[in-house]
């Protein structure tokens, strides 16, 4: 059966057999709690629990937007597999042809298997890496915050093939910051990251072809864990792209123990 709620207070003892175990805790919990707890505060959320025979057998948290036709899951905690089985057929049912996102632990080998039986398409492994350690700054590039000077090449160089599109990421500075590399008057890289939570996060980093590999991302990166202390800083890194952890270690981050995950996505 499955109900929505509005309130914790009675499953907090479900919730805690998740919190560090390593096959079924969930990344965005283990990132940072308040991803469960402060859904009950947000309209665009929807919380909802599975039970059998009056026994909790799974939570489930849901970013859904129905403008975008886009759901996320934010949390999802269960073992077991009729209970997400159930829970994804809720879904699918009540949001035809949305897109369902997905950011699940790679151990949980029996959400895996689900996902992977609706033929849904996954990403490489991911890890969290935590900004720890204040390095000196080797790169003396001109590093600015967005302003209407830079607004036109900044939304002509990014993505599109983002849910975070330029035109949303400028509309919700509330949520974001931008910060630009400069070369003689042109961006030549950009950086997109939060700046509203207690661990803020990069949504997008990139730089041009012509400048690479000469520590503008590194900069981009320096000036944002900077503006954003005291708060924390996380960076998720594909755990097989060395380089970029190294370079990450070489400005200040280290891995994050026990939040490694795997984006996953289909169509209901």
């Amino acid at each position: 059966m499955i109900k929505e709620i509005h309130s914790f207070d009675s499953y907090e003892d479900f919730i805690k057999n998740f919190f560090g175990n390593s096959v079924f805790a969930d990344p965005h919990l283990e990132f940072d709690h308040g991803n469960l707890y402060r859904s009950l505060n947000k309209d665009d959320r929807k919380v909802f629990l599975v039970t059998k025979d009056e026994t909790v057998k799974g939570l489930f948290v849901w970013l859904i937007l129905p403008d975008d036709q886009y759901i996320e899951m934010l949390i999802g905690l269960s073992k077991e597999a009729a209970p997400i089985q159930e829970m994804l057929a809720y879904m699918e049912d009540s949001y035809r042809g949305y897109q369902l996102d997905f950011v699940i632990n790679p151990q949980h080998h029996v959400f895996c298997d689900l996902l992977q039986s609706k033929h849904a398409k996954f990403d490489a492994e991911q890890q969290w890496m935590v900004w720890e350690k204040e390095v000196e700054n080797q790169y003396p590039y001109e590093i600015v915050l967005l302003s209407p000077e830079y607004e036109a090449q900044y939304m002509e160089e990014h993505s599109i093939d983002t849910y975070w599109t330029a035109e949303k990421v400028i509309n919700a500075k509330d949520r974001f910051r931008v910060f630009l590399a400069i070369h003689e008057g042109r961006v030549v890289g950009y950086l997109d990251v939060t700046h509203c939570y207690e661990k803020n996060e990069p949504y997008a980093l990139w730089v041009d072809d012509a400048f690479q590999d000469q520590g503008y991302a590194q900069a981009l990166l320096q000036a944002a864990t900077h503006m954003n202390k005291p708060k924390k800083m996380m960076v998720l890194v594909d755990v097989h792209h060395f380089d970029e952890i190294e370079m990450l270690q070489s400005i200040g981050f280290v891995p994050a123990v026990g939040t490694n995950s795997v984006c996953a996505t289909y169509q209901a």
